[in-house]
């Protein structure tokens, strides 16, 4: 009845609000703004009781009396009434008999010593199966610190005459139940958390369905600050794997004595002067026939490395010397310590989102239409951000994810300087931040050799800062032209275009020769790792699951929170291995709807009024479609592995965006605005989708802490409206 009445109160309320803010004074008073917010509160607030707390009247209309169950009195197997704990390991059951009551909602408060988490099993017999237990009728989930959690309502037929609840226990765990009880009203709960989030929704949906509302010069501030809440989440997620590790501290992370392939072994060699690592191959391996031949190893059951190249009897690293030269080796050389992979790949991984904002801000200057609202922008860059990929190699951080975040932040870096130098578009080109782009593309193959085609991309944007050069010397006055000489003019541009790539290339050319005696062998064919890649063959249909898996897949409805998730990588009958490292499948359409622009490029090619909209057009398609699939080709033989969409994702919403904001351009006013919402409703989706893929990405379950599992289920249960 309570509950009515503070329904009531509240739906008076909001009635009220909306009748005096829709003209008048009071809103002149207020201003859009203001009535918006005031609005906006109400109808969250009417969502808090109407929908979050709608289990509070479960009870109404019924007669169904409040009652503790006596533990005394139960017939119990593996449980201590007196103490209230299960003694030993295995299942656990509590029998209620006789209650020959109506039940309307269970309360179990019981809590385990080491789990986050308890689930409670129940079965009845009640009017409508009276001969025996109804098995699995309902379940309770009780959430350590949750006490809400620990009553579910039950949608039982007529009397229920026994009540019998399991649990079961692992080794070494101890539950304990203090009281059982039936029939307890769910109280109105408003969540702040809840009431927070949906004010941020509404408050983003606004100022992004209007072009108007946000300030041409809001763009960077805003954009700065949603970069600022991704560095947050990244740390988050970083702390996330940390705490499944043993005596983690700063102290103790940063003053380690051992490492992985690359934080330590290279590391090791290089100091050494060695290109070989220092661990030497057995006898039992190097005796194989084929010891690439992964049933072959392990029928002999020798020892190796793991994803170690075997190559001439010794043992080297495929992974790129890249993160070893910036950051590892300087670092051991400094304080003896290898420094942490965890905190190398969060390192990375924030440098790389802020050279992706800059990047994302830099295109826009340059390539956008100047009357593109700063709310599509916004949209734009948090899909890009969102769907990086970068945040999948935050947690559970290896040298595979060392690899993947260093050259993300090259990548990134190397895209931005290269737009800034002005090589494409008006301004003078800057000769530094060529030179920049440069240097750092190139460090990106020393950390990924896929990430090649982008340098070769790169000899586009040089070829088209010539021809802007070209035009600019043919321009000059004769006498201009005496006094600067072409090999004078030209000189500094080609060095600080081609240079770094010979200088750093030279040195990955090197690396390979003194390997393999190859200078274009990368060497991952000497993998000792899930197949025999000397053997393996190319095949389309294992090649394309790659498009299906990256770009297509669709998300899978789930009943619980978020609702949906991100399912595994499909295979299509491939009559062949294929091999799939994680699931967590989810095509880059889902996650950015923008993508389906691409559709839309001839259009725009059309609509374009840049003079110089054909060489445009190929560096588009160059970086941000070309590169992009054959990567996604190239990694067949690695199979899917959520995180190697780190390598493609943002380039390829990134030249969609831009295609999107050219056809906005040239539409009437009237479809601008559907677009726009349309935008809205999609940068909504992509924050859902992508979090649908993080949360499967990295279960609760998987997380060490109990209290942060705990956490994760209690913002779950946020939304779990109905349990």
């Amino acid at each position: 009845m309570i509950y009515i009445l503070i329904l009531a109160a509240a739906l008076a309320a909001a009635v009220c609000v909306f009748r005096f803010t829709r003209s008048g004074k009071y809103a002149e008073k207020l201003k859009p703004a203001g009535v918006f917010l005031v609005r906006a509160f109400a109808v969250c607030m009417m969502l808090e009781l109407l929908v979050f707390n709608f289990n509070a009247a479960h009870l109404l209309g019924g007669s169904y009396p409040r009652k503790t169950l006596d533990l005394q009195r139960a017939y119990t197997e593996n449980f201590d009434a007196s103490t209230g704990r299960n003694p030993g390991t295995g299942r656990t059951v509590l029998e209620f008999t006789g209650l020959n009551t109506p039940v309307g909602t269970l309360t179990v408060n019981g809590e385990s010593d080491t789990k986050s988490l308890v689930k409670f099993t129940v079965d009845i017999k009640d009017d409508t199966y009276k001969q025996s237990y109804r098995t699995n009728i309902a379940s309770l989930e009780a959430i350590a610190g949750n006490s809400r959690s620990k009553t579910i309502p039950c949608n039982f037929s007529g009397t229920v005459y026994d009540l019998r609840i399991s649990f079961d226990t692992a080794n070494g765990e101890t539950v304990t139940v203090s009281s059982v009880e039936i029939n307890r009203p769910i109280g109105v709960h408003v969540s702040l958390t809840r009431l927070l989030l949906m004010m941020l929704l509404c408050a983003a949906v606004w100022f992004c369905c209007a072009p108007g509302r946000l300030p041409k010069k809001s763009l960077k501030p805003l954009a700065g600050i949603l970069t600022a809440c991704l560095l947050i989440f990244a740390t988050y997620m970083t702390n996330m794997y940390r705490y499944t590790i043993p005596g983690h501290s700063i102290k103790n992370d940063l003053q380690s004595h051992s490492g992985n392939q690359i934080s330590q072994e290279i590391v090791d060699a290089f100091e050494a002067g060695e290109v070989t690592l220092s661990q030497t191959p057995n006898a039992e391996i190097l005796a194989l026939e084929n010891p690439y031949d992964g049933s072959q190893r392990e029928a002999s059951g020798a020892y190796y490395l793991w994803d170690h190249l075997l190559y001439d009897g010794k043992y080297y690293s495929y992974y790129g010397i890249a993160p070893v030269l910036v950051l590892f080796l300087p670092y051991h050389m400094l304080t003896g310590y290898y420094f942490p992979s965890v905190w190398a790949v969060w390192l990375f991984a924030v440098i790389g989102i802020i050279f992706l904002t800059k990047l994302y801000l830099a295109a826009m200057e340059r390539y956008a239409p100047k009357d593109t609202p700063v709310s599509l922008q916004l949209i734009g860059l948090a899909m890009v951000q969102f769907s990086s990929g970068i945040f999948f190699t935050l947690y559970n951080s290896s040298f595979y994810e060392i690899a993947q975040a260093s050259g993300f932040v090259f990548v990134t870096a190397g895209a931005y300087f290269m737009i800034a130098s002005n090589v494409v578009g008006e301004g003078k080109i800057r000769y530094g931040k060529l030179a920049a782009s440069a240097a750092c593309l190139s460090m990106g193959v020393l950390c990924r050799p896929t990430l090649a085609v982008y340098c070769v991309a790169a000899l586009l944007f040089i070829w088209a800062g010539f021809r802007k050069k070209l035009r600019a010397y043919q321009n000059m006055t004769d006498a201009l032209k005496k006094q600067m000489p072409k090999l004078k003019y030209y000189l500094p541009y080609f060095v600080s275009a081609l240079l770094p790539f010979a200088v750093i290339g030279s040195v990955q050319v090197w690396y390979n020769w003194v390997r393999f005696g190859n200078p274009l062998d990368f060497g991952i064919q000497y993998s000792l790792t899930i197949n025999d890649f000397t053997h393996a063959q190319y095949h389309t249909h294992l090649a394309l699951l790659g498009i299906y898996s990256y770009l297509l897949a669709p998300p899978e409805f789930i009943e619980r929170f978020p609702f949906f998730r991100a399912g595994t990588a499909r295979t299509f009958d491939p009559q062949g291995y294929y091999f799939v490292a994680t699931g967590a499948a989810l095509g880059l359409l889902w996650r950015a709807l923008p993508i389906a622009a691409y559709c839309k490029a001839g259009t725009a090619y059309r609509l374009s009024r840049d003079p110089e909209k054909r060489m445009n057009a190929l560096l588009l398609a160059a970086v941000c479609v070309i590169c992009p699939l054959i990567i996604i080709f190239s990694i067949w033989e690695s199979g899917y592995g959520t995180r190697y969409c780190v390598d493609f994702a943002w380039q390829m919403i990134l030249g969609a965006l831009l295609i999107c904001f050219l056809v906005y351009d040239r539409c009437k006013e009237n479809t601008k605005r559907h677009l726009l919402k349309v935008m809205t409703a999609a940068g909504l989706i992509s924050l859902v989708m992508n979090f649908i893929q993080v949360r499967t990405y990295v279960d609760p379950t998987q997380l060490g802490n109990t209290a942060w599992q705990a956490n994760a289920y209690t913002f779950a249960r946020l939304f779990e409206f109905w349990r």
